[in-house]
C-alpha cells in the first residue's frame, strides 16, 4: 500500500509482516500502538505455536469445553461461518492434516527444518468442523480434529484492528496483515477526490512486488477489504515432494491447480479471503461458483494468464479502482 503524505510502521506478528498506514501522521504513533495490541492479542489467543495460546488449550481438550477468550470466540465464529458459507471448502478443523503435512511448527522454522520425515497422507474427518462447538466464553473441538484458522486468521485479525481504529482515530487508515487489507470507514475524512481511497497493489508473493511489477495489480480501495490467497508461497520438501499450506479438506493433500492465486474483493477482508481460498480448493468450478455469489475476483492459473469475474471487470470500469491491468508498485 502507499499513499502520499500518510504515517507508515511496518512490523512483523503472526509470523508476516505488518503495514499499517494513516492518513494523519500525527497519529500514527497511537494507531501503531492499539494495533500491536489488537495483533498480541489475537497471537496470545488463536496460534497454534504457541503452548499457551487459548486455541493451542482447546485443541489439548477434544470433546470437553474450554473456556477462553472473546478474541478466540469471536475467531472460532468467523471460521465456522466460512464453512457454512463454502460447504465446508475453508475447513477450520484441518489442524491435524497440516500437522501431518509438516506444517507442526512456525514457517520461518518449517522453511529451515531438516528433520522433516516423510510426509504422512492427509488426516482428515471430512464434515468434523460441523461438531465445533462455540459458546460467548468457551469453545469446544470434537474428537478426531484439531483447531487451525489460518484459513481466516490474518483476515480476521486485519479486521479486528480496523474495527478499533474506526472507533479511535479521527482519520482513515489501512491495515495489512500478511497482504490481507482492511480499509477502515471514515466519510467523514475526504480527498481531494470525494472519501478517502487507498492505493494498494497485490502480488502474489512478496518478491512479486519487488522484483516483478507486471505481475502486480494496483487498485483503490475506500472500503472493505482485499485479500490473495496463492500456492506459491509458504511451500516446503517432506517426503520427496513439495507441500504448501492450502490443503483440500477432502483428503488433507495440497490443493493441485488448476489456480495459482486467486485475489477478491469483499465488505470485510474475512468475507474476501473466505473467497479466495474457497476458489483455490474448488478448482475448475471456482469461476462459476464466485459469478453466482457476484464476487470481484481475479483468478491466476498455472501459466499466469488471468482471468477476472464480471464483478472484478465492472469493479475497473468504476473509477474507484483500477484493476483491469497490472501497475507498478510496493505492497504485499
Amino acid at each position: 500500500m502507499t499513499a502520499p503524505d500518510v504515517g507508515v510502521s511496518t512490523w512483523s506478528a503472526l509470523g508476516t509482516t505488518v503495514e499499517l498506514h494513516v492518513a494523519d501522521p500525527a497519529e500514527l504513533a497511537r494507531a501503531t500502538t492499539r494495533a500491536r495490541d489488537v495483533l498480541d492479542e489475537v497471537d496470545a489467543s488463536c496460534s497454534r505455536f504457541r503452548a499457551d495460546s487459548d486455541l493451542v488449550r482447546a485443541n489439548r481438550r477434544p470433546g470437553r469445553w474450554t473456556p477462553v477468550s472473546p478474541v478466540l470466540v469471536g475467531a472460532v465464529r468467523i471460521a465456522l461461518e466460512a464453512a457454512h458459507e463454502t460447504a465446508g471448502r475453508v475447513d477450520p478443523s484441518l489442524g491435524e492434516a497440516m500437522e501431518a503435512a509438516g506444517y507442526d511448527r512456525t514457517f520461518d522454522l518449517l522453511s529451515r527444518a531438516t528433520d522433516l520425515p516423510t510426509a504422512l497422507p492427509g488426516v482428515v474427518r471430512p464434515g468434523a468442523w460441523r461438531e465445533i462447538g462455540v459458546r460467548p466464553d468457551a469453545v469446544l473441538v470434537p474428537h478426531g480434529a484439531r483447531l487451525d484458522l489460518g484459513a481466516t486468521g490474518k483476515a480476521y485479525a486485519a479486521d479486528l484492528v480496523a474495527a478499533d481504529l474506526a472507533t479511535t482515530l479521527g482519520a482513515p487508515a489501512a491495515i495489512s496483515v500478511g497482504g490481507d487489507v482492511r480499509v477502515t470507514d471514515a466519510p467523514h475524512h475526504t480527498s481531494l477526490h470525494g472519501r478517502y481511497r487507498w492505493p494498494v497493489v497485490v502480488g502474489e508473493t512478496r518478491t512479486d512486488l519487488a522484483d516483478h511489477p507486471d505481475d502486480t495489480v494496483s487498485l483503490l480501495l475506500e472500503s472493505g477489504g482485499v485479500a490473495t490467497s496463492t500456492v506459491r508461497a509458504r511451500r516446503w520438501m517432506r517426503g520427496g515432494r513439495e507441500w504448501h499450506h492450502v490443503l483440500d479438506p477432502a483428503n488433507g493433500l495440497p490443493v493441485a491447480g488448476p489456480w495459482r492465486s486467486v485475489t477478491a474483493l469483499g465488505h470485510t477482508c474475512t468475507a474476501a479471503n473466505t473467497a479466495t481460498t474457497a476458489a483455490l480448493v474448488l478448482g475448475d468450478a471456482a469461476p462459476a461458483w464466485l459469478e453466482q455469489r457476484g464476487v470481484a475476483a481475479l483468478l491466476v492459473d498455472e501459466q499466469g494468464e488471468r482471468h477476472p469475474t464480471s464483478a472484478w471487470r465492472a469493479s475497473a470500469e468504476d473509477d474507484s479502482a483500477d484493476l483491469a491491468a497490472p501497475r507498478r508498485g510496493g505492497g504485499r
